[in-house]
């Protein structure tokens, strides 16, 4: 189902003139792309994070390209609309803010649309301090609509934590890393991937020594943690895959700091692969809290199935709570539980033993 937030501003394309701006990220997944296309007169441009929804919008014909929100390929002043669905996250929210105070013209409209607890009014305080407007949000429903119209460029930038700027956040297992906003849990070590770090030489090991694995893959890699750690394990052919364009820039960059010989490649689960892999480790999104996503889940266990070689493994780290290893059944006869701790668990999947 579309975000109705993100239907919210559909809804105002009819309307629009001129040059118009999306920018859309993961709450922009399931959106009605053929109607964003075809809705009124305006030239629309989307830009979005997510590698799946920047190839949907440009299959129904919306010009789209997929970046980590780095706009600097665009005419400072020249968009005449920008919408934007406000974010989960706050500096990617002020990121956004911040780009449309230069891009849009003079008179120009930043559009916001969110729900009352995505923050929405304070985005909307924050956002006519910097074009020096007093709009207020309007309700539709549950939902929230800003047009906030730009007077002045003179307002005090958002603190957006230096959205475009990767930095260094510290070296577990004696990894120096750098990671960004834009990528979830960005600014620390997930647990779960301690974990599986943690097991990852006995999972190695349990290929046996005349079926050890020659090439891994980081299915949804995040910053690039798990495959960083897997090639001090001397697996040399290591290949890495998100749909987040901030974490493809940031795991790009701790291979080459490393000296990782492997490759980075931009997909939808994988959606961009075709080769097996002898081992697959994973640490997937599939909840927001205690609401698991079943949908995803299937997505992620569908495709381990297609890649995986007929004698791999695979390597899953999920919350105890979610009953992985019931729903991995169906597509693996081999599912065991591997390691517990706090609040993770290890699931290993194989077609044979």
């Amino acid at each position: 189902m579309s975000d109705p937030s993100v239907e919210l501003l559909a809804q105002q394309l009819h309307d629009l003139q001129g040059k118009c701006l999306i920018v859309a990220d993961e709450n922009w997944d399931d959106a009605p792309w053929v109607y964003i296309a075809q809705s009124g007169s305006a030239k629309r441009i989307l830009r979005s994070n997510r590698y799946e929804i920047a190839q949907a919008a440009a299959q129904a014909g919306v010009s789209a390209k997929f970046s980590d929100f780095d706009f600097s390929d665009l005419e400072t002043g020249s968009f005449d609309s920008v919408l934007f669905r406000v974010s989960k996250e706050r500096a990617v929210s002020h990121h956004i803010i911040n780009r449309a105070s230069v891009l849009l013209k003079s008179g120009g409209t930043l559009m916001l649309s969110g729900e009352k607890t995505d923050g929405l009014k304070t985005y909307t305080g924050h956002a006519n301090k910097l074009f020096g407007d007093s709009c207020q949000p309007k309700k539709s429903g549950n939902y929230y609509l800003s047009r906030v119209t730009k007077y002045s460029d003179a307002g005090k930038l958002l603190d957006d934590k230096n959205y475009l700027v990767l930095r260094s956040i510290g070296s577990p297992e004696n990894l120096p890393l750098q990671s960004k906003p834009g990528i979830f849990g960005w600014n620390k070590i997930d647990q779960g991937s301690a974990l599986l770090i943690n097991q990852l030489p006995e999972f190695l090991q349990s290929f046996g020594a005349e079926n050890q694995p020659q090439s891994l893959l980081d299915l949804g890699c995040g910053y690039g943690f798990l495959a960083c750690a897997a090639a001090q394990e001397g697996l040399t052919k290591i290949t890495a895959t998100d749909n987040n364009a901030a974490a493809l820039k940031a795991c790009k960059a701790n291979f080459a700091a490393l000296k990782v010989d492997g490759t980075v490649i931009a997909g939808d689960a994988g959606s961009q692969l075709e080769e097996h892999f002898d081992a697959i480790i994973c640490n997937p999104p599939f909840h927001q809290g205690f609401n698991i996503d079943g949908e995803l889940t299937a997505k992620f266990l569908t495709a381990s199935k297609r890649l995986l070689a007929p004698r791999g493994r695979a390597l899953f780290v999920v919350n105890n709570f979610i009953a992985l290893e019931k729903k991995a059944q169906d597509y693996f006869p081999r599912v065991r539980e591997v390691a517990r701790s706090g609040s993770f668990k290890l699931i290993m999947v194989s077609f044979k033993d």
